[in-house]
């Protein structure tokens, strides 16, 4: 029952001396590789764009919207499934068919 005893504590004590070196170990391979300070590189900020349309795109489009019919294929809203934007945009491009 002591040999069980004795070779417990000394399994706990080698666990908790591999333990402690690896702390340190992996605390010195961290330090050595932390980026100096102020070594960061320039943050560009570029400036804000705003996309308005022309007087001849908002009467386009309003002209469009006045002679639409609305397809079966509307959505939940009665709107048409794909509306087609005057001017450029960042969504992404229809690929419901829409017919009418």
């Amino acid at each position: 029952m002591i040999r069980k005893l004795i070779a417990i504590t000394a399994a706990i004590l080698i666990n908790c001396a591999v333990l402690a070196w690896f702390h340190a170990w992996s605390a010195a391979v961290v330090a050595s590789a932390a980026p100096a300070p102020g070594a960061a590189p320039a943050i560009i900020t570029l400036p804000v764009i705003h996309v308005h349309p022309s007087a001849d795109q908002l009467r386009a489009l309003r002209g469009e919207q006045s002679a639409a019919v609305v397809p079966p294929q509307a959505d939940a809203g009665g709107q048409a499934a794909c509306i087609e934007m005057p001017y450029y945009s960042f969504a992404t491009p229809c690929t419901v068919a829409v017919g009418g």
